[in-house]
């Protein structure tokens, strides 16, 4: 990516920009999609392997998604960004976005349905994550037809079941990724550290 496209997305110029599995930047129909979508710092099997598993059960072309902004993280910045794009090449299209949030991820992927893990299914029940109205966001998310496919996740060694979930009156956004279709016991959290360690040794 280049630095106008990376200031035009800042500055809200345009919505997003999709690449290739070569990582080139290419125009193509978003709609109806799986998406994963993440901050993939860094990418690993299990984020390969879970939209790989998503595709079959949906049956759906899919897409990798990054937010420049995150509403828990800080802004990626140009160069973070890019290196985090380079990770993609041979492992499917990716879409970088300016949209943190899934309602305004909604009115980009329409018709689509979005990957996530146990906790952000609970961070989307939780109404601290919106601005307004829990149930406005909703709205705008059924009238754009997208839901979620939701798959267990491995967190502090011990693995949470997504059925245990009590999706309440919203329910009918949410399907299962049973843990028979996938699961894969890694964490995100450790690979980073000992990614960042590696580069810190080879750096000194």
């Amino acid at each position: 990516m280049n630095k106008e496209d990376y200031d035009n997305l800042v500055d809200k110029k345009i919505k997003y920009l999709s690449f290739d599995e070569n990582n080139k930047k290419i125009n193509f129909d978003l709609n109806n999609s799986v998406v994963l979508s993440g901050s993939f710092n860094p990418l690993h099997k299990g984020h390969t392997g879970l939209l790989i598993a998503s595709e079959k059960e949906i049956v759906a072309k899919s897409l990798f998604e990054i937010s420049i902004f995150n509403v828990d993280k800080n802004q990626i910045d140009f160069s973070d960004l890019n290196e985090r794009i380079n990770q993609f090449r041979s492992s499917g299209k990716l879409i970088i976005t300016n949209s943190p949030t899934f309602t305004e991820k909604s009115s980009i992927f329409k018709k689509s349905i979005f990957v996530v893990g146990y906790d952000t299914a609970l961070r989307l029940l939780d109404k601290k994550y919106y601005a307004s109205d829990i149930n406005d966001a909703y709205k705008e998310i059924k009238k754009n037809e997208c839901s979620f496919l939701v798959t267990g996740r491995y967190i502090d060694k011990k693995y949470y079941d997504p059925n245990e979930i009590n999706y309440g009156e919203f329910k009918d956004f949410f399907a299962i990724l049973p843990e028979n279709k996938f699961r894969l016991d890694i964490s995100s959290t450790i690979l980073r550290n000992d990614y960042n360690s590696a580069k810190d040794k080879f750096a000194a």
